[in-house]
C-alpha cells in the first residue's frame, strides 16, 4: 500500500478530503484502521519516540475544519 503522504495547501470549505484521497489511488475501504470523512481522517499510525528510540502505535486524528493534526499515547 501507498504511504499517505501529501502537502495539502487546499483551505477550500468546499474541498472533499476523502475524495482527494481516493482521487490519488489510495484505497480507502481496504483500510478498515482509518475513519475518513470529507473533513476529517482517523485512525491508528506509528511514530518513533523521542528519547527511547523506538516505534509507538498512536492514535492520529487530522482535522481540516479544526485546522488540527492530533495524536493521543
Amino acid at each position: 500500500a501507498r504511504p499517505m503522504t501529501r502537502y495539502l495547501p487546499i483551505r477550500k470549505e468546499e474541498f472533499d478530503l476523502r475524495c482527494h484521497i481516493e482521487s490519488s489511488g489510495h484505497s480507502v475501504d481496504t483500510c478498515y484502521h482509518v475513519i475518513l470523512t470529507e473533513k476529517m481522517c482517523k485512525g491508528y499510525l506509528v511514530k518513533m519516540g523521542g528519547k527511547i528510540k523506538s516505534w509507538r502505535k498512536r492514535w492520529f486524528v487530522f482535522d481540516r475544519l479544526k485546522r488540527t493534526f492530533s495524536y493521543y499515547a
